[in-house]
């Protein structure tokens, strides 16, 4: 029962390689140190699969040059193990993921589009400004693990999730 294809685009830049391989290497398929209960991630050839949330997941770096009936064999893969948990799931695709013809894959195998996700890749110096924010908002670093838990209180209550789990990931 897969759920979503989602995309996510790098903002162009000279050095937009760079920047989408630092960005592949340091947050696609990162597995936090601590899970939330319940949560356990599965390795299946390059994908990472998290199961056991009310949503699952698959994520990866690449796709280790997978293409043909063999990708289409590890998307229906997906698809059964999720489908066998009656556990819906989201496939994250990027827009710059390969092959190039993936996103028609995932849609032939069952997948659904989400609202399109963007990412803003681009080097520090060439987006740091000084904060403008709206009368009445504070902006501050976090220090303390109270601060943690206050963020992670505001994730549960917006997404009604269990996020109970975020400030020891924090």
């Amino acid at each position: 029962m897969p759920s979503a294809v989602s995309s996510v685009r790098g903002v162009l830049d000279p050095d937009v390689a760079a920047l989408l391989g630092a960005y592949d290497t340091q947050l696609r398929a990162h597995v936090p140190d601590r899970l939330p209960e319940g949560l356990r991630v599965e390795r299946d050839g390059p994908l990472l699969r998290f199961v056991g949330e009310h949503r699952g997941f698959v994520g990866y770096r690449d796709l280790g040059g997978l293409d043909g009936p063999e990708l289409d064999e590890l998307i229906a893969r997906q698809v059964g193990i999720f489908g066998a948990r009656t556990e819906p799931f989201e496939w994250k695709l990027h827009a710059h993921d390969r092959p190039a013809d993936l996103a028609e894959r995932l849609r032939a195998a069952g997948f659904v589009p989400e609202d399109e996700e963007t990412v803003v890749i681009a080097p520090v110096a060439a987006v740091a400004v000084e904060a403008n924010v709206p009368d009445g908002v504070t902006l501050r670093e976090v220090h303390e693990r109270a601060d943690l838990d206050r963020i992670a209180g505001m994730q549960e209550a917006i997404w009604k999730d269990g996020s109970g789990w975020l400030a020891d990931s924090l």
